[in-house]
């Protein structure tokens, strides 16, 4: 059998028992502006608020699937930890009334209505934003077997772009929350469009290409909007792309990330080197994949001997690690320098494989 999993070197989660992601429903965490005016799209003051990006916790016990609750939670924008008052609105100063906690956000998973743990955008975000990208993070604590397990940076890239016009935006939505528990079990990824901050309704003249992201490279699969995924595509966690075409041109790129809980094994990634979820300036981050035994915990450091590695740069693009010849490559681990970080535009994303 095969093994794949994935990581983001600027979004990492500490612990091996909890898998954690933040899934945005409503529209996509991405906001556009007119330079020297106060136009922003979208307007995210003017839409349904239900319409709103919303940010969901979604923590899942990793040896068999099961939604877990937290005990704690602290949201923090960029690095400033978020306040908030009795209603849930934020009340940092320059911020107040941006950000809405929701306690029992109600979502899907797994087929399963669950009330999760969100966070809303209520405002436009250009005006704190320094016309950068920022980012919502998450941490926190949560009981697993009697034991209160921390887990923190679990992240979600917030967008912030000059508005050129004609933009694209792709949000990939499914059925079962990017999770499969049991074998046989599948799910069907669905693509959303929206242009300038609107949702697309007619898709005459869009084409679709769904690209399996693996540690062997990328490997083009359907071309429909919509992509079944079973747990016989998945080997542990399958990184999936939608490249959406426009009268024959890429205008824009989903992605999705499903794990595959019913899979024996799983993959751990063991990071040294760097303390708290960046690499920072005289840093080197070494990152090592682990397999483990899915029934009991156990690891299996010399199940694997080699791993081989998909490296991409903050843009998505191929990207060459200092020492490597190439952008997949196959090792044991992998170390990635600050000056690798400053290559790759500050962010960093890999894809590992290997077979058992």
């Amino acid at each position: 059998m095969n093994l794949e999993s994935g990581f983001t070197i600027i979004a990492l989660m500490d612990g091996t028992t909890i898998n954690g992601t933040l899934r945005v429903e409503g529209t996509p965490l991405v906001q556009r502006y007119n330079k020297g005016t106060n136009a922003f799209i979208p307007n995210f003051e003017t839409i349904a608020e239900s319409s709103r990006p919303t940010v969901v916790l979604v923590l899942r016990d990793i040896s068999d699937g099961n939604v877990l609750t937290p005990q704690t939670l602290e949201w923090r924008y960029n690095d400033l930890l978020l306040t908030f008052d009795s209603n849930g609105l934020s009340t940092n100063a320059g911020m107040v009334g941006f950000f809405k906690k929701i306690d029992a956000c109600p979502t899907n998973v797994g087929g399963t209505s669950y009330n999760l743990p969100a966070l809303r955008v209520m405002k436009n975000l250009v005006p704190i934003s320094g016309y950068d990208n920022d980012r919502i993070t998450v941490s926190g604590t949560i009981e697993v077997s009697g034991t209160s397990v921390g887990f923190n940076a679990i992240s979600k890239e917030v967008i912030i772009q000059e508005s050129t016009g004609n933009q694209y935006d792709v949000l990939i939505t499914n059925n079962k929350g990017s999770q499969l528990v049991t074998t046989g079990e599948s799910l069907t990824d669905n693509v959303r469009i929206f242009k300038d901050g609107v949702e697309v309704t007619d898709y005459t003249g869009y084409s679709f290409q769904w690209v399996k992201m693996l540690g062997t490279g990328d490997v083009n699969w359907g071309t429909a909007r919509t992509q079944v995924v079973s747990t016989s595509d998945v080997d542990n966690v399958l990184k999936l792309r939608c490249d959406v075409k426009k009268d024959g041109s890429v205008v824009a790129s989903g992605y999705d990330e499903i794990t595959d809980f019913s899979d024996p094994y799983y993959v751990i990634l063991k990071i040294t080197g760097i303390s708290g979820n960046t690499v920072r300036k005289g840093e080197t981050a070494v990152i090592t994949p682990v397999a483990v035994l899915r029934s009991t915990g156990e690891e299996k450091p010399n199940l694997i001997k080699s791993w081989t590695f998909s490296i991409k740069d903050n843009a998505g693009v191929a990207f060459v690690l200092t020492g490597k010849s190439s952008a997949t490559f196959t090792a044991a681990s992998i170390s990635v320098t600050y000056e690798d970080m400053v290559r790759a535009k500050m962010g960093l994303t890999g894809s590992v494989s290997g077979t058992v």
